[in-house]
């Protein structure tokens, strides 16, 4: 690729500011901290509903307000919303199974997210001895595809390990993905999530391999690995993702001041290795989403 895609997540579904002060909840500090991030060179932001009292969310009037905030900004920043379901526990419910809906959050806002995360295998997810139970599978995964292709939203396709390669297959030969089909190999999560592998550059090098042809990718490294796991996809002509949601930490034991740092210290790491800087409008054109319908004129 002659550009590179970078992603920031900067709020996620499980951790707050107990873990890091800087990390922002509620509708407006998370599009204070999109635009810090835009500003550093983010083309996509992926978002979690996350309130100011620090609990999820899956209102879709959540994500309506934060993607209005972020566009009142005149920022062009290309909106994901992530499909994952809100924790239970973080809800204060009493139940191990996540509110697995059709997506209704994703695409109830107007206008609707330019991108969606999109999980398409089962997982378990692990925490303080508790299990939140995601009953994805790709016959899920191809009704919500088929519903976003008609509506001109793009996924994102998450690949966990390498069986999630056969159900990315199946969506393809289902003819319900698009070109060029777009992957984030999520790496790192294995402590946490019983479908997730762990990072070793041989393991992501064999998952690059298996890609199928029209295919380009990004990689997201979940905690101390995430820039070298980055790094790496970059090195192997790839995309990055960093952000709060994925770590908080800029450097060893230390903490980042925001998500606009971390999205500054990849961009500098792609740059310092040649590779160049998608824009909002370019990460459009080279992932087929249509043009952005809004003033960027101050």
């Amino acid at each position: 690729m002659d550009k590179t895609i970078i992603t920031v997540a900067v709020t996620g579904n499980f951790h707050g500011k107990e873990a890091n002060p800087a990390f922002p909840l509620g509708a407006e500090e998370i599009a204070v901290a999109v635009y810090g991030a835009w500003n550093e060179g983010a083309s996509i932001v992926h978002i979690h509903g996350r309130l100011k009292d620090g609990g999820p969310t899956n209102d879709a009037a959540f994500f309506q307000e934060v993607d209005g905030f972020i566009r009142e900004k005149k920022c062009d920043i290309v909106i994901q919303h992530s499909m994952a379901p809100a924790n239970p526990y973080l809800l204060g419910l009493n139940t191990h199974i996540a509110d697995v809906d059709d997506g209704t959050r994703t695409r109830g806002t107007t206008p609707p997210p330019e991108m969606v995360s999109l999980e398409i295998s089962p997982s378990n997810m692990i925490l303080d001895n508790k299990v939140i139970e995601t009953p994805w599978n790709r016959l899920w995964a191809e009704k919500i595809a088929r519903e976003l292709l008609s509506q001109e939203i793009k996924p994102e396709v998450e690949i966990y390990n390498n069986s999630d390669m056969d159900d990315l297959d199946y969506l393809i030969e289902r003819s319900v993905l698009r070109r060029p089909y777009y992957v984030s190999f999520v790496l790192g999560m294995h402590r946490v999530n019983n479908q997730a592998s762990r990072y070793s550059p041989k393991h992501l090098m064999h998952l690059v391999d298996l890609l199928p042809r029209d295919c380009l990718f990004s990689v997201v490294g979940i905690g101390k690995i995430q820039f070298e796991a980055t790094t790496l996809g970059l090195l192997l002509g790839g995309n990055a993702r960093v952000g709060f949601e994925d770590n908080i930490y800029i450097a060893k034991g230390k903490l980042a001041e925001s998500n606009a740092q971390c999205v500054a210290k990849i961009v500098r790491i792609a740059k310092d290795i040649g590779r160049n800087i998608a824009s909002p409008d370019e990460t459009r054109d080279i992932l087929g989403i249509p043009t952005l319908k809004i003033s960027n004129n101050p």
